[in-house]
């Protein structure tokens, strides 16, 4: 398993409190969970903005729903690109590497969701 992330720190150095379900319960409802994957429900409604969080293991994020304006922050509150166009053909699939501290901001009328499938022991093979 690669230890990098998105930013090239290592995840195993971040906040535990931090991680996504932890930090922003309301937003991260944990679905399936075992010793190799971790299936969470990812939801934020319009006009909402996630608490910081972070995203420890690889993963792979089905989305069904996507507004048309959504916005994410680093750590420091610096916008940063979201990985997905917002008239991408939905479900979309996006794999990710491990995500450090960010927050996303819906300003859309539209709900946002997605599943994540979390890899705890990275990609498989």
């Amino acid at each position: 398993m690669s230890a990098l992330s998105m930013d090239g720190t290592d995840p195993a150095s971040w906040d535990p409190e931090l991680d996504a379900v932890a930090a922003a319960p309301r937003h991260h409802q944990v679905l399936y969970e075992d010793e190799l994957i971790r299936v969470v429900s990812v939801s934020i409604e319009p006009g909402m903005q996630e608490p910081l969080h972070h995203h420890r293991w690889p993963s792979v994020f089905v989305i069904d729903r996507l507004p048309q304006r959504m916005r994410d922050f680093d750590g420091q509150g610096r916008e940063i690109p979201l990985p997905v166009q917002a008239d991408a053909a939905l479900p979309l699939v996006v794999r990710f590497l491990p995500q450090p501290l960010h927050s996303v901001r819906n300003e859309d009328r539209v709900p946002f969701h997605g599943t994540r499938i979390e890899f705890k022991q990275g990609f498989p093979d």
